[in-house]
This record gives structure tokens, sequence and C-alpha cells, in this order.
């Protein structure tokens, strides 16, 4: 994966110095010149964030994989979201949590989480706010909320920052840090989609994330309280289930109708995964469709690789 700032054009390069920067499996190529343009020293920032969240993985016991930077839509929107209407926590103001908005604005394509840090300042300026590096927000993240941070079933991160300034007597600001892992393990042939009553899709799955389980979550609309501060969401209970390898009960929830099929392909020992599965929803609140696989890396361990969330909103 390769990006190159949109400050970098063609006629730039005569009079710039190329800086090829690796990290992990991601190479950037940043355009650098005098002064820094805005995006390139962004750019920087991240780095340096991702290179820290490295560091933290591989000393991890056991250790994990370095990830890479990905660009998220939904990590964008939500910064700005933060610090627009000052809801300190992962759910909007009606109430739906923050998968919701990763489909809406990301497709749903993989398995995601938000980690979400907010740091309160006092005494501080605007200036010192914007310049308050990422790095400081991953430092503060490892620090509360390692175990997403450093869980080998992730091989992405996206990261943005926003802040609030609220002025007055005490010059009180908030710098919101949005950290999501992304679990990005399926080459879609056919993406994940629920329409008129059924959910689809086809892809094919890397070696070493076998597909075990479809599952659907369901979360009710859960709107925050005036000063209500949260820090934590949660996709809700198993509304319906299948489960492949071992086959298992679902307990109380639904049997899904429907296609599952989940196959090795010979030539290249990726997982084939075809699902065409009936799924009313009959309550009004938030359904997640989520594909769990085993990682064969290590023994027992259970890697979300699909999140995708639907709304049936409440009746005005």
């Amino acid at each position: 994966m390769t990006e190159q700032p949109r400050g970098c054009r063609a006629l730039d390069v005569a009079i710039a110095l190329l800086l090829f920067v690796t990290v992990g499996a991601v190479v950037y190529v940043v355009c650098c010149a005098t002064p820094a343009e805005p995006h390139a020293a962004k750019l920087q920032d991240k780095l340096d964030a991702l290179r820290r969240l490295n560091e933290a993985r591989m000393k991890a016991q056991p250790p994990a994989p370095p990830v890479g930077l990905v660009e998220l839509n939904v990590a964008k929107w939500r910064a700005e979201h933060l610090a627009k209407y000052a809801v300190v926590g992962p759910y909007d103001k009606e109430g739906r949590h923050p998968v919701y908005w990763y489909t809406r604005l990301d497709g749903g394509l993989y398995g995601a989480e938000e980690v979400f840090i907010w740091m309160q300042r006092y005494g501080t300026s605007p200036e010192y706010l914007e310049r308050e590096s990422l790095r400081t927000g991953m430092e503060h993240a490892l620090s509360h909320k390692g175990g997403a941070l450093l869980n080998p079933c992730y091989n992405y991160v996206a990261m943005e920052s926003s802040h609030r300034y609220g002025g007055g007597l005490h010059r009180t600001g908030i710098k919101f840090y949005v950290i999501w892992m992304v679990a990005k393990w399926v080459d879609w042939t056919s993406p994940p989609i629920y329409r008129d009553g059924r959910f689809t899709a086809e892809g094919y799955v890397d070696p070493i994330m076998k597909p075990v389980a479809f599952v659907v979550r369901y979360a009710p609309h859960n709107p925050p309280h005036r000063d209500e501060i949260r820090e934590h969401y949660s996709l809700g209970n198993v509304y319906a289930c299948r489960y492949l390898d071992p086959p298992a009960d679902c307990k109380d929830a639904a049997e899904l109708d429907g296609m599952l099929i989940v196959k090795r392909v010979l030539d290249d020992g990726r997982w084939y995964i075809k699902i065409d599965a009936s799924v009313p929803l009959n309550k009004t609140g938030l359904y997640t469709f989520e594909v769990i696989a085993e990682d064969l890396r290590t023994q027992g361990r259970k890697c979300s690789i699909l999140h995708y969330t639907v709304e049936v909103p409440r009746k005005p």
C-alpha cells in the first residue's frame, strides 16, 4: 500500500526531497519540501504514533505482529463529530454505536473496533491543543486501553484527532483522539449487503483465518444522557447465528436460515466464503452482522473479520 500526499505533484519533485518511510508492510512516499506542507506534517504525526503502537505490540506477551496504517472515513467523521457536539463517548446523539457509522461511511467490509480517548486540558490555548500530537494520544490509549491495540487479530490502524476549546476564565480545552483497529483479512468479490430481508456476501479469506461462525447481534438505541461520560460501547447480544466448526447450538438465539458455505481453496490455501441468509429484523435498534474466524496462528483465538451494522429506526 503506497500513499502519496496530495501536495506531491509532478512539478514539485524537482525541488523536493523524496523520503521513503517504511513501517511494517506499509510504504509511504512523502514529498518533503521547505516549509513542510500541512498534509505531510499530519502524515508524519500518524507515522510517529504508528511506530509507538508497533513498538508496544512487539513487546507484548506474546508479541503481536505490526500493523499498517489505513485511512477510514469514520475516524475523520467521529473526530469532527466529537469536537462539534462535545459528546464525550462512543454513542451518537441518537444512541447509535460507532460500528453503525463505520458501515455507513466505509462499507462495513472488515472487522473493526473503535478505541476512543479524550483528554481535558486546563489553562491552555487552541494553538496548543492543535499541536498536541497523535503520539501523545497513542501513549495515553496504550496505558488505558491496551487490549484492543495489542490484539493480534487486527492488522491495520486508523487514527484521527480533534479539539474543542471552551475559553473563558479557566481556558479549558478538550483533545479528542479516535483510533480504529481493523481486521482486514477478506477480499470480497461480492461485498456484504443487507437488502430486502437478506444478508449476502461472497469472497476469499486469508489462509490463517478460518471462518467458523456467522452471528447477528442486536442492540437497542442507547442515547447518552446529559453530561454522561461513557468510554465503552456494545454490539449487543446474539440475535441469530450459525456455527460451522464445530457445529453448535445457538441456545436462546434463532438459527439462521439460508446458505453459509466455507471451503478451502486448494491452489492458494485461502478460504472461500459465501453467505446468503434470510434475516428478518423485528425490533427497532441496531443489528450487526459478524463473521468469526479461528486464528490458525495460535490455538483457541477467535477473531471478528466482519462487522456490518444496519438500523431499524424508531418511529417518529
